[in-house]
């Protein structure tokens, strides 16, 4: 099984059974909790925020999209 992953702008969020299970990825069904991966680091993998409920990852993605996108002059 594969396991879920949505990529959203310079992050990507990652389903995972939860720190008691080792942060391993697993499909949307079976997570515990998300963990948001920064994609612009490049080697190491660097998270960016851990053991979130789905809700809060994707809220962390955009609002740091949000400020990114609102310092670019329009």
């Amino acid at each position: 099984m594969a396991s879920f992953k949505i990529l959203l702008g310079n992050y990507s969020i990652v389903a995972t059974n939860g720190a008691s299970g080792g942060r391993q990825p697993v499909g949307k069904s079976d997570a515990v909790s998300f963990d948001v991966i920064d994609r612009r680091s490049q080697g190491n993998v660097q998270f960016a925020a851990r053991d979130q409920t789905f809700s809060e990852a994707w809220d962390f993605c955009a609002r740091r999209l949000l400020v990114i996108a609102a310092s670019r002059p329009h």
